[in-house]
């Protein structure tokens, strides 16, 4: 369950925004309308200058990053040097995890990594589904997932299969995306327009 009231000014930009759900969590706006804004008041790249983030019922509005079991996940969250079987660890690795061979395999089968080689070198959508996968085996309690979704092949199917991946080892997921029509994937539906929250369903 994530919990939240922030304000957070940028320059010109004021960002005011409320949620309280749990599960997959759909958040729209255009470019422009504070999506990435949010993500980082709720990744800890930026502190609100008002407000609480909440996660399972734990204030994590001050923490920093490395202790909010929050990941997020964006086109360009990779380490391109890494061989895609010792990325897909990494994030459990990093946490002192153990990682049972089936649950990757898993992971991978589901998630369409059926490719090897340094991350770097593979197209968009291959980056995209390692780091979803990476951020899936390292089992935060809240993924973050920021446009990461969109370049994906047969994204749709795709989708659904992460949201059911997470379901199963009960890890919550916010994704944005400028497409409304997203949201039918999405247990709840957020929107932003100019900074300012409102709850669709």
């Amino acid at each position: 369950m994530i919990e939240l009231d922030v304000k957070k000014r940028l320059g010109n930009f004021s960002l005011a925004a409320n949620l309280s759900d749990e599960h997959f969590i759909c958040l729209t706006g255009k470019n422009g309308s504070g999506k990435t804004t949010l993500v980082n008041l709720i990744g800890g790249i930026l502190i609100p200058d008002d407000g609480y983030v909440t996660l399972n019922s734990r204030k994590i509005t001050n923490l920093p990053i490395e202790q909010r079991e929050v990941s997020i996940v964006t086109p360009d969250s990779y380490l391109p040097h890494l061989h895609v079987d010792r990325h897909l660890i990494w994030g459990a690795k990093n946490k002192g995890l153990n990682v049972e061979c089936d649950y990757i395999e898993e992971i991978k089968t589901g998630l369409g990594i059926n490719f090897d080689g340094k991350v770097g070198k593979l197209s968009l959508g291959m980056r995209e589904r390692v780091s979803l996968a990476t951020s899936l085996i390292s089992k935060p309690q809240l993924i973050l997932v920021d446009e990461a979704f969109s370049n994906i092949d047969n994204h749709r199917d795709f989708v659904d299969t992460f949201r059911n991946l997470a379901a199963k080892v009960k890890v919550d997921v916010i994704f944005t995306t400028q497409y409304s029509e997203d949201s039918t994937q999405a247990d709840h539906h957020y929107r932003l327009e100019s900074g300012k929250s409102s709850r669709l369903f």
